[in-house]
């Protein structure tokens, strides 16, 4: 796992949503401006045409010396209906002199006097919010021959219709929207990196043989459970492969020493004692013994011991490298049921097919199989007959071990049966298995074994 993927995922999920957010932003400026925009625009021709409009029209002085227009100018008559509310062109505006007095306005005067009362720019448009809550754009334009002044304005709603309420909404629909993207880091943190980073930790100190990765992460999404189970089955895999190998290593040892321990015994009790007999006989020979006949006794016994030695030696050689595996697979099964038949006290039937010559690897792997199996028989299984079948099928070689015995229940795999102590059971199926073989075994208990060797002809032609 690289060490920057926590890092490139987190960059990858938080830049978009900030990127977005930003846009989001920068879009929200910009169409509040442009509505500005539209608003003052809209205003100053609003005050620029009223202030035309009065300006070229009749003013009465009144007797207080405020000014009044000619109620029967058309064209500002026109300009009042056309600001009244029954038509459809948004805005109103007043005309104020410079003492701040109401001299002219349309039917939303009030809110008019109350926006004269604050500062107020000239000739330039403003936002402002007006009494009633609303936002108005206003321009202020002044009729100089009169040293009067037109206020105009705008209400946003009037103008802009439902694009203001975008405006007021917009802000807390992009917090809204930011808290959801804060949201999502918040969960894709913990849901994705965080476990990945754990899921690198675990895996970095189990590559220093320490503990294996925890099976369950709640907090993880599916995927990465799925993923943090099919670690810990490979991990746990990696582990009894190590601890399959340490044992069949320790199993070897084992078995070696058993070995020597056997053949140490064998000539202990066979060939040496026959030794020692025989220097006994010579030791008497060495005392003068007048009696020729007794002189020949005792050299017969010293021969008939060299003898047997000899034929013990023989015997463990033979047991050690049968001489009969040069003959072929037909001839060393046939020499070995004769012997061990001979030795377990058990009959042992053959069944044998000529087989084309196998390589001495696989003769090899098919006797020693047969040897091991046929002393299971009679050691542990208390078989009274087993059979031995040797058969070409066309497409594969098939030895075939059945025997009569008490059986015993085999567990799902083979290294169960080494933990539980049958290596040879075991062994058999590692001798198939390197010479491209096949090894399967049946047992129920009270019903025999039944041992079978499958070896495709594809691998020794």
């Amino acid at each position: 796992m690289r060490r920057n993927l926590l890092l490139q995922l987190t960059i990858a999920v938080f830049l978009p949503s900030l990127g977005a957010f930003l846009l989001a932003w920068i879009g929200f400026c910009q169409f509040e401006n442009t509505m500005e925009g539209i608003a003052g625009s809209y205003v100053q021709n609003l005050a620029r045409g009223a202030a035309a409009r009065l300006e070229s029209s009749q003013w009465d002085l009144r007797t207080d010396g405020t000014w009044q227009p000619n109620q029967y100018r058309s064209r500002i008559l026109g300009l009042g209906e056309m600001m009244s509310d029954e038509m459809a062109v948004p805005g109103m505006f007043a005309v104020f002199d410079s003492d701040g007095n109401l001299i002219y306005g349309t039917s939303d005067v009030t809110i008019l006097s109350i926006i004269w009362n604050k500062p107020i720019a000239v000739m330039s448009p403003q936002k402002i919010r007006g009494p009633d809550g609303r936002f108005y754009t206003i321009a202020v334009y002044p009729m100089l021959q009169r040293n009067l002044f037109v206020l105009a304005a705008v209400s946003w709603d009037k103008l802009l219709g439902p694009m203001v309420s975008l405006t007021t909404f917009w802000p807390f629909i992009m917090g809204i929207l930011g808290l959801i993207g804060i949201f999502s880091v918040y969960i894709m943190w913990q849901k994705v990196i965080m476990p990945l980073k754990d899921l690198e930790e675990e895996v970095s100190m189990l590559s220093w043989g320490e503990e294996i990765p925890l099976k369950n992460a709640p907090e993880a999404v599916t995927e990465l459970q799925k993923l943090r189970e099919a670690l810990v089955v490979l991990a746990n895999s990696a582990i009894d492969k190590v601890q399959l190998s340490r044992r069949y290593v320790n199993d070897l040892v084992k078995v070696q020493e058993e070995e020597r321990a056997r053949i140490s015994r064998e000539i202990h009790d066979g060939p040496l004692q026959d030794l020692t007999a025989l220097i006994q006989r010579l030791r008497l020979l060495s005392l003068d013994i007048d009696s020729p006949v007794e002189r020949e006794k005792q050299l017969k016994e010293a021969e008939s011991a060299a003898m047997a030695g000899v034929k013990e030696m023989r015997e463990l050689c033979n047991n050690l490298t049968p001489p009969w595996l040069d003959l072929g697979i037909v001839q060393a099964l046939t020499e070995l049921s004769e012997r061990q038949s001979a030795q377990l006290n058990i009959k042992i039937h053959i069944d044998l097919q000529e087989i084309p010559d196998l390589p001495d690897d696989v003769t090899l792997a098919f006797f020693r199989v047969a040897q091991e199996a046929v002393n299971n028989s009679a050691r542990h299984a208390e078989a009274e007959n087993v059979s031995i079948s040797l058969k070409n099928t066309g497409k594969m070689i098939l030895l075939q071990i059945e025997d009569d015995g008490k059986g015993f229940e085999v567990p799902d795999n083979f290294t169960e049966l080494r933990v539980q102590g049958h290596r040879g059971l075991s062994n058999m199926r590692e001798r198939m298995s390197i010479v491209g073989g096949h090894f399967s075994i049946f047992s129920t208990p009270g019903k025999g074994t039944v041992i079978r060797c499958e070896l495709p002809l594809v691998t020794v032609q």
